[in-house]
């Protein structure tokens, strides 16, 4: 057994294999593979194998690609069949929505090359025999779907590690794992203890107890899953080339050609979770009890698109475990709370999403930052507060509606509510209908007695539509009130806090004590990893806010990067803030405080400490996020109510209204102002973005300059611009892909309707030599093409002068 290795991996399913051979191709020759039992025992060995391609968001469809991609790369350096059928597959679609839903996948494709076509009946029959077409709307090819041997594709990689130097222990159980003084750990086994630089939890159905020697809760929690395979079916034995794989959405199954017969797979309406307080120790290569009666429903639609399978006898059945994250995504990266200990757990398409994973992780773990943006795998993206009963509910929830269609704006309810600020019940009363915000509910929008008290999903836009509208002009012409307390807020101190963030952050930094700057936070390869706002207080401490989705990247950020000399305090939890709006709001902020609030004592970019009614610690800001005369108010969580209530009864014959997180994305669309995460990742530059202008060329030693310096002086390969759209009765929400002349040539990052312009508007990136202003373009929205023009700055008062008044 070796005593020592810079890489650990836990746990020798497809993902585990797929980390260490990555790790080893990157040069690195002390890895090692620990695996309790047998390679691809727990969920690997049984599962269907299935390749694919069209998913969200766009970067897991690239790593997608990129694992199928790698298939025969791997067969080749391991001198192992992986079994690859690059077959093709059919999308079916039995309703118009669903050829909605396959046209914007379609559509969204086109930014990473990925081509897939609707076909005739008649030339999907000619594919399929099988298929009998009379009750669809249309079939979709989607030339890389196929399958993979999963055992073989498991060896393969584990084969290929170690041609290059990497060592795998079979039959080595993981019994410890303590950190060290150095950053390390000691993994300790029944064969010895290994002193590792870093550790990776890839153990699959034992991730959560792997985790647990390491001290934490990862919210994972197995379900059971079924397929079936059919006797060898006469049509498929009378075919002189393989059966496409195919599947249908809507209807929850999928199927591909196994032997001569048919594996047919199914997302039951009724999701029976397993082993919720644990994975049995001694589980392995073992399947469940089978139930089909499960798949009724998944086998009778299946049966109509494919009669054969009512006469097909069944040869075996599987029902096995997989493990699940609340949003069934992976579990990937630098757990938040440990140093040197990644996550790479929860994977529901290991096959699928392994060899991308792999490469995600040796990338992290050996040049620091993985190439593209994975926060929507992060595991820092779930809190401590996705307990249980929240993997509980939302695993049941999104297993029985993997067939949901992924409508603009779509919201989960399933677990909710989980956290609420104190203003939650006077919201809820005034009509409040709540989304859901790294665990908190957040008001989208508030509806009026005419209104349905709720989200009504569809493609077009939707009942919140007009009332959001009235939202909007009401902060344009008097002003409203915003929940703003999901937003990340930390206090930086100590005596060298300011030296620090000038290492830290690519900004200016605030020198004077009540000033307020923006500021960009860079990788080490010069590419965006926060969007701040930098305010400096009267006690010389600062006040740093940025998205509140990134709270635990951020603080994993600040932990791995902090000095002596500095304290950082997450806030995020424990302070509320609302955000008072429009041309009235300096009136209305007047009548409840005793601060002197004029234009010439508060200006646009400044930070007040005052008390407001009974709120007698409040940090207030005078920023915009809507173009607006506007100021954030941050106070202790325990004020929050009673602000809320003064702010609107002092407002009341002013205009104010309450308003939601859906006004102010109109709002801020219309002033081209960025989200982080939707227009903003780690993905781009600051000069793709336009965020350069925010960056303090003239000092130097801030993380990420010399990255920085060089992309300035290259130029931007993409710019950020603003669309607007002929859109009729549907608006951008991202994604949606734009073309010029039929080429394509960008694609939309958020939008939404500007009610003070009377337009449909989309902010997005474009090649830099067309992302000229001017008319020309053409943007798809729900499979059809739309007349758009584009233009360098907002749609709304370009000069910003009304947020400066």
């Amino acid at each position: 057994m070796d005593t020592h290795a810079r890489v650990v991996v836990i746990g020798g399913g497809i993902t585990g294999c797929a980390i260490l051979y990555h790790l080893a191709r990157k040069g690195w020759k002390e890895v090692v593979l620990l695996e309790r039992s047998e390679l691809t025992s727990g969920s690997t060995w049984h599962a269907a194998g299935n390749l694919f391609s069209l998913t969200r968001p766009s970067n897991a469809q690239r790593l997608q690609v990129y694992t199928i991609n790698l298939y025969p790369e791997i067969e080749r350096e391991s001198g192992q069949a992986v079994g690859y059928h690059p077959t093709g597959g059919m999308h079916l679609a039995a309703s118009n929505d669903e050829v909605t839903t396959l046209a914007i996948a379609r559509a969204r494709a086109r930014r990473n090359g990925v081509e897939a076509e609707w076909i005739t009946f008649e030339e999907a029959k000619e594919r399929a025999p099988v298929l009998d077409t009379r009750s669809l709307k249309a079939v979709l090819w989607e030339p890389i779907k196929g399958h993979v041997d999963p055992s073989s594709a498991t060896n393969a990689f584990a084969a290929a590690a170690r041609k290059l130097g990497a060592k795998i222990h079979r039959h080595t159980p993981v019994t410890a794992t303590t950190p060290r003084a150095d950053g390390g750990w000691d993994v300790e086994t029944p064969d010895g203890i290994i002193h590792a630089d870093f550790v990776v939890n890839a153990a699959g159905l034992w991730a959560r107890e792997v985790g647990a020697l390491a001290g934490i809760k990862l919210p994972l929690q197995p379900v059971e899953h079924h397929y079936l395979v059919t006797d060898a079916i006469p049509e498929i034995e009378a075919m002189d080339h393989e059966l496409p794989t195919i599947g249908e959405s809507e209807a929850g199954y999928y199927s591909r050609q196994e032997g001569k017969g048919i594996l047919l797979g199914a997302y039951e309406n009724t999701c029976h979770h397993w082993a919720f307080d644990g994975t049995p120790l001694d589980f392995g290569h073992e399947l469940l009890p089978n139930d089909l009666a499960r798949m009724d429903r998944n086998f009778e639609v299946a049966m109509d698109r494919m009669p054969c399978l009512g006469e097909a006898g069944i040869k075996r059945v599987i029902n096995g475990p997989m493990i699940f994250s609340p949003d069934l995504g992976p579990l990937l990266g630098p757990h938040p709370e440990l140093k040197n200990y990644f996550c790479a757990c929860g994977v529901m398409s290991g096959l699928n999403q392994g060899a991308g994973i792999g490469k995600v992780i040796s990338e992290w773990i050996v040049d620091g930052e993985p190439e593209m943006d994975v926060n929507f795998w992060d595991v820092a993206r779930f809190g401590r507060w996705a307990g249980k009963r929240f993997t509980f509910e939302r695993t049941k929830y999104y297993y029985e509606n993997r067939q949901e269609r992924p409508y603009p704006h779509l919201e989960c309810a399933a677990g909710r509510p989980l956290r609420t600020f104190p203003a939650y019940a006077a919201q809820k009363a005034r009509g409040a209908v709540f989304g859901f915000n790294n665990g908190w509910e957040q008001p989208l929008w508030f509806a009026r007695q005419s209104d349905e008290q709720h989200d009504i999903f569809g493609y077009a836009r939707q009942n919140w539509w007009n009332t959001v509208g009235k939202e909007c002009k009401a902060v344009r012409n008097a002003a409203g009130l915003f929940e703003i307390s999901t937003f990340a807020k930390y206090r930086i101190s100590g005596d060298a806090a300011s030296g620090w963030l000038r290492w830290l952050l690519a900004g200016r930094i605030p020198e004077r004590s009540g000033a307020v700057a923006l500021s960009p936070m860079l990788s080490e390869k010069g590419r965006l990893t926060g969007d701040l706002t930098v305010s400096k207080l009267d006690d010389g401490s600062y006040l740093l806010l940025g998205a509140g989705t990134m709270q635990g990247q951020h603080m994993r950020w600040f932990d791995a990067h902090k000095t002596p000399g500095i304290s950082v305090e997450n806030l995020s939890d424990s302070w509320s803030g609302l955000m008072l709006a429009g041309p009235s709001a300096r009136q209305i902020l007047a009548k409840v405080t005793h601060s002197d609030v004029s234009n010439e004592a508060f200006p646009f970019l400044s930070v007040r400490r005052m008390e407001i009614e009974a709120a007698t610690d409040a940090v207030v800001l005078r920023v915009s996020f809507s173009g607006e005369l506007g100021y954030e108010i941050y106070t202790p969580a325990m004020y929050q109510a009673g602000l809320y209530d003064a702010l609107l009864r002092a407002g009341a014959d002013l205009g104010l209204v309450p308003a939601g997180s859906r006004a102010l994305a109109s709002l801020r669309v219309e002033k081209a102002f960025k989200s982080w995460g939707l227009d903003l990742a780690p993905d781009y530059t600051v000069m793709e973005t336009g965020m350069d202008r925010f960056v303090d060329w003239k000092r130097s030693g801030f993380i990420g300059e010399e990255a920085a310096r060089g992309h300035r002086a290259q130029g931007a390969v993409e710019r950020f611009v603003t669309l607007t759209v002929d859109a009729d009765d549907a608006d951008c929400s991202g994604g949606e892909p734009v073309f010029r002349d039929n080429a394509y040539v960008g694609y939309v990052t958020s939008g939404a309707y500007g009610y003070a312009t009377h337009e449909s508007l989309a902010l997005g990136y474009l090649k830099s030599h067309v992302a000229q202003t001017g008319a020309g373009f053409e943007v798809e929205i729900n499979g059809k093409r739309r007349a758009a023009s584009a233009s360098n700055g907002p749609r709304y008062d370009p000069q910003g002068l009304r947020m400066r008044m």
